[in-house]
């Protein structure tokens, strides 16, 4: 979205009434999402904002007097749920079993949270966090460098971290940033639901449609052995660009997962078992319902766009 584009958006928002936005049956159903809630400043997540307590509870509270909460399974279900919102959160960091849920069960939210196994109970690191803190390492030391930080540049980080002696093993153990697997089961007894997020999180835009099924089937074969859930879901790392109708298409062939989700913000799907989510983290600084008066103003021009130029090619 160009900076005009991003300018009208914020200045209709700005003028037009939050319920007349969320007005209306057959909206996209509200699908937030956030990484972690935290008070800390934590150099090693500088990918994405995130809020702290407050301001993470001054979202749900907004949420919650607007939007109805549903669990994950009444997303399958034909009803209209214009007016309801299901929370999710995705990477399976240790603030979403400290922080996190206790704050959820006493609002009675529920939420899905997403997870990469090859991370749980601290085995590895999501590669962009393996940039961020290199960087606020060499930072500390007066040295300024933009590291590339894609999953194809993985051996790279590994090899620079070797060189200034870092050593992620023990850094893992120091900091603990994922939760356990005990902690992921304790969430599920609590009533929360569980699904895949990819072994190791990739952009899924570098890999052939093969390794990205193979890291759809491989994640989702361990949250089904290691935690039997009753709906099977999985959300794309980043988003699912580059993501073709044939891996969807397998993967419902195959039962590989029973819902799926992207991050593209309010928005209509072509495949029933496929949602998109709108990233609350983004523009933290903003209230929510900025945040969302802007989102769903996005949504309705792109929806009158796409009519008018519909109507000119009849």
């Amino acid at each position: 979205m160009n900076d005009f584009s991003q300018q009208l958006i914020s200045e209709l928002a700005a003028i037009t009434p939050f319920n007349l936005l969320t007005s209306g049956r057959k909206l996209p159903v509200l699908l937030p999402f956030y990484h972690l809630v935290s008070n800390e400043d934590l150099p090693w997540r500088s990918n994405y904002d995130y809020p702290n307590l407050k301001q993470f509870e001054t979202d749900l509270d907004f949420l919650l007097k607007y939007f109805k909460p549903i669990g994950l399974g009444d997303l399958l279900k034909k009803d209209d749920l214009s007016k309801c919102f299901h929370l999710s959160f995705d990477d399976g960091l240790r603030e979403c079993s400290e922080v996190i849920a206790p704050m959820l069960k006493r609002k009675g939210v529920p939420a899905s949270f997403f997870i990469n196994p090859s991370f749980v109970d601290n085995r590895d690191l999501f590669h962009r966090y393996k940039a961020s803190e290199i960087t606020a390492l060499l930072k500390a030391k007066n040295i300024h460098i933009k590291l590339q930080r894609t999953y194809a540049d993985l051996a790279t980080l590994d090899e620079m971290a070797e060189e200034i002696g870092l050593n992620w093993e023990e850094w893992l153990q120091e900091k603990q940033p994922y939760m356990t697997l005990e902690q992921i089961r304790t969430l599920k007894i609590d009533g929360f639901t569980i699904g895949s997020h990819t072994m190791d999180h990739p952009e899924f835009e570098l890999l052939d449609e093969e390794t990205q099924l193979e890291e759809i089937r491989e994640s989702m074969e361990w949250v089904n052995e290691k935690l039997s859930p009753e709906i099977k879901a999985f959300a794309f790392p980043f988003t699912d660009v580059g993501v073709s109708d044939e891996v969807f298409e397998t993967c419902h062939r195959e039962n590989v997962y029973d819902i799926s989700f992207g991050t593209a913000g309010i928005k209509k799907e072509r495949f029933p078992f496929h949602f998109q989510r709108f990233p609350m983290e983004h523009r933290i600084e903003l209230s929510p319902k900025i945040r969302l008066k802007q989102e769903y103003m996005a949504y309705r021009l792109k929806q009158l766009l796409g009519k008018h130029v519909a109507r000119r090619f009849k």
